[in-house]
């Protein structure tokens, strides 16, 4: 498979970009050109001007925010095949993120320029924005309906099987160890409840089997957290 090719099949892969037909991924994979990043590196932060998004080729890329009082929490990572950095490009907002390079990170980018033009001289572009964009409202609406509407256990659960997800964890048996590397009310934070709610969420978690922890250590039983997870 040439470069190229790759990277054709990686847009295919993305939210933003997936559904479209090779010839229009191949005229996207055209317009991008070749970023690489140091282990520790920023790539950019929180407020910085969108000016670009990203398409990870290899690497990992952690995506953050930092807390109030300057605990840098870590809500997702992006990977080979994942991209980041779209919203602020296309709305010319700032960002509203770090991204730091995990590893040593080979990336493609697309300026916002270029985004736009492919927006205004491809209608399947267009409808694929629109869509991307459509999803995100969605998943928006849902993380405010869990915040709202569901037991602080159950947006635990939610976020453990995120966190499982976006840091590529295998199961062992049915059973991940999970490292957050944050406090409980750094999890209160992502999460909308206080540190003394988010302490009795873990030990009912524990109590079920979903969970065994130790510090910031958690061992995640993948079956019954998804049991909680699902409660409705």
């Amino acid at each position: 498979m040439s470069s190229v090719e790759r990277l054709v099949h990686l847009l295919s892969q993305t939210k933003l970009f997936g559904g479209l037909s090779v010839p229009d991924l191949d005229v996207i994979a055209q317009a991008m050109r070749p970023a690489e990043f140091s282990a520790g590196q920023t790539i950019f932060q929180r407020g910085d001007a969108g000016r670009d998004m990203f398409l990870v080729i290899d690497g990992r890329v952690r995506l953050s925010i930092l807390s109030a009082e300057g605990r840098e929490l870590s809500f997702a990572h992006a990977t080979a095949g994942q991209a980041f950095g779209e919203m602020a490009t296309l709305d010319g907002g700032v960002r509203s993120a770090d991204a730091t390079a995990v590893t040593k990170v080979s990336a493609m980018t697309l300026s916002q320029p270029v985004l736009n033009r492919l927006i205004e001289t491809s209608p399947a572009v267009a409808r694929a924005v629109i869509r991307f964009l459509c999803v995100r409202l969605r998943e928006t609406d849902q993380q405010l309906e869990a915040i709202a509407l569901h037991p602080i256990e159950v947006r635990l659960a939610r976020l453990f099987l995120s966190a499982i997800k976006l840091q590529g964890l295998a199961p062992k048996n049915g059973r991940v160890e999970l490292a957050l590397g944050m406090s409980q009310s750094d999890l209160g934070l992502l999460i909308g409840a206080s540190r003394p709610k988010v302490n009795g969420a873990l030990a009912l978690l524990a109590d079920q089997g979903a969970i065994e922890r130790t510090g910031e250590r958690i061992v995640c039983d993948i079956d019954a957290l998804e049991a909680v997870a699902e409660f409705e």
